[in-house]
Formats: C-alpha cells, structure tokens, sequence
C-alpha cells in the first residue's frame, strides 16, 4: 500500500491540484504505477478466465520526503471457493525505504465452500516514524511529537454463517509495539503523557456479529454492510498491567444509480474505556477513514464518523470518484456530539487491476480545513 501526505495548506481549485501533481514528483509517480501495473499484467499476472482466478505480482517504486527512495513487492491473489457466491483474497505488501524503514502486511478475505466460514483478518509488521498529536480536537500541529517504533499487529475475526447473509464469530487483535527513543527520555513531552508510550502488549477479544449482502468484498456496487463487536482487553502498558473494552458499529451501503455509477456510504462508531493504550484509541485519518487527514492527527476514547462517496466507471479499467467525509472524536458520551465537526472532500481516479476482477488501485486527493493528503492504496477506503 502506497501513501502520499502532501502539504498542509489546501487548494480547493481543481486545477490546482493539478499543477500540484505535475510540479512535484508525484508525475513520475502515478506514471510509474500505471506502467507497472501493465507490466506486471504482461508478465507478472496469471488469470483463469474459466473461474476468474487472478494472481497478481508487481513491484512498485514511489518517493517521499519522509522515507526518500521506496521499494514495495506487491501480491494479490484472488479466488472462489467452490459454491461460494462472494471472492476471497489474499494481499502481500512489503516495502523497504531509503530510511531503513520496514512496512510488511498480510490481509486476507477468505470464503469457505458454499460461504460457510469467513475469514476475516491481518498480520502486520513495521518499524515506521509516526507523528502524535495528543488526545481530543482541539490539539495543535506545532506540538505533535515525532517518534519511531516497531509493532507487531494481529487481527482476526472468525465467522460461521446463521442464515440470510448473517454471520456470528468471534475476534481477535493484538498488538505488540516497542518505541525507539533515548533512555529516560520522555517521549511526548510536548502533548502530555499518555498510556503506553514506553510500550506496551495487549490481546483483546469478542463477538462479532456481521450481516453481509455486498456483491463484492474489496469494490461492492451494491448491497449492504452491518458488523457490531464488542472486545475485552488485556495487557500490559509502561511495565503495568492493563485491562480496557473497545467497541466496533460499522454500517455500509451501496446504491446503484445508474448502470455505471454507484452511491457508497458508511457510518462509522468507535468507543473505548478503560486503560487503552495511546495507538488502540480510536482515530480519524489515513487512507480508510476520514482521508485528508494524517493518520491519528485526531484521536480519543470515542469516534463518530460518516462518509460518502460517488463511483462512476467511465470506460475499461477506468473509473472517478468524488467523495466527502464528517467526523469527530469524543473524550466520553456527554460530549456534544455536532461541536467542532471536521469536514473533507477530494476525488479520485479508479484503475482496475484485472479484467476478471474489478478490484481497484485508486488514486485519491482530498482537503480539509488545514490539510490535505495525496494517496495511492489498494481496494477502496470501505
């Protein structure tokens, strides 16, 4: 998965976000994966046009300011099981930077025969620099602190099917993260001490119920989306023993509108409580919820977010979006919930990565108030 947070001032012309593409590297970037992309159709890509198996093997390049040089390996493996109405996935990415930095991520989708189990999850390992800005909406971007870190990251939800689409299972994550900084010194001293920020290890777990109608997993055009689970926490955080619950309400759906276009929408609530630590609290940002926004640039013990979203495919393996997003995070449930909404909008391009599976790469830009993030990901954002 490819990343690209741009600069902090927003342009609201589309033009401009133009001539900030051409004038920057980014050119060469988007050029760069294009090409890859037909490359490692020629010759790295294997399809069964008989049951619409796809294998998917690319290797990317791409630059930042923060980690310079980037080299990533690519792999998506794509499937039906036999009976089964919806495509599995497996997906590989790892990337080494100029920086030494390390990003190694292994998520899968996986349908049984006749949809019997799903598997749902993600193995995740990096040593990545990462800005932290404090607890709550109202931090201050000349405060945040940044830090390096090694995580070892578990996610795993197991679920045999009821009836009708409706899945009950059970949850898993956990995570083991190790900060790199000096000795007796106080990591974010500029924001405030928080739980975990000498390390921490936790395993959490729980129901999940989940009601799926979509007509695809990583594209859906329609169809709806329902999971609800609840975790309990345990762990140890700063050498002392901890113990927090974490709740999931995520609801999707998807309207055809046209023969070629599609209106997506989710709904997003997170909650916490207890003594979670500072990276297991719910977050606003990033390539998958609330884009324009660095990743944890606002976070607390409860999220609220709504997003939105137009798919219009245009012609082959082309397609637009136009999407926008609203959102906050919440010290506790007494807080009012419309104070001090943060609002953000972009569009983006579609490129499919086969012509059995309509699995996208996208490319999205989106502004807000005081920031804007240029991305390149994997799959759509929900």
């Amino acid at each position: 998965m490819l990343i690209f947070m741009m600069g902090k001032r927003p342009r609201f012309c589309f033009v401009f976000l133009l001539k900030e593409i051409i004038k920057t590297r980014k050119l060469i970037e988007v050029t760069s994966l294009f090409l890859l992309l037909s490359i490692g159709h020629q010759s790295f890509g294997q399809e069964n046009e008989n049951d619409s198996t796809v294998f998917k093997a690319l290797p990317l390049a791409y630059y930042t300011p923060e980690t310079r040089i980037a080299f990533e390996a690519f792999a998506f493996y794509s499937y039906y099981s036999r009976g089964s109405r919806r495509k599995s996935n497996v997906r590989l990415f790892a990337a080494y930077t100029q920086n030494r930095q390390y990003l190694l991520t292994i998520p899968w989708q996986i349908y049984t025969k006749v949809d019997r189990f799903f598997l749902n999850g993600s193995l995740d390992y990096r040593m990545f620099p990462e800005y932290f800005y404090g607890l709550g909406n109202d931090t201050r971007e000349e405060n945040r602190a940044l830090y390096e870190f090694s995580a070892l990251t578990l996610v795993s939800k197991s679920y045999i099917k009821l009836e009708n689409d409706t899945y009950f299972g059970l949850a898993i994550q956990g995570q083991h993260l190790v900060p790199d900084f000096p000795e007796n010194e106080v990591l974010f001293d500029e924001v405030g001490q928080e739980i975990g920020e000498n390390g921490y290890s936790y395993l959490s777990f729980g129901p999940s119920f989940m009601w799926d109608r979509r007509d695809h997993i990583l594209s859906p055009s329609t169809g709806s989306y329902l999971e609800f689970t609840p975790m309990f926490g345990l762990g140890t955080a700063d050498q002392r023993p901890i113990t927090f619950g974490l709740a999931l309400l995520d609801f999707r759906d998807y309207w055809k509108i046209g023969e070629n276009t599609t209106w997506a929408n989710q709904f997003v609530a997170q909650f916490s409580l207890g003594t979670v630590p500072y990276r297991v609290l719910p977050m606003l940002g990033g390539p998958l919820l609330h884009r324009g926004y660095y990743q944890g640039r606002f976070r607390d013990n409860q999220l609220l977010l709504l997003q939105s979203e137009i798919r219009q495919h245009v012609i082959g393996r082309f397609g637009f979006v136009v999407f926008g997003s609203v959102g906050r995070v919440y010290p506790d449930i007494r807080t009012e919930i419309f104070n001090e909404l943060h609002p953000a909008a972009g569009a983006g391009i579609r490129v499919r990565v086969s012509k059995n599976d309509r699995t996208n790469v996208r490319f999205d830009y989106s502004i807000t108030p005081d920031s804007s993030g240029f991305y390149i990901y994997f799959a759509e954002s929900f």
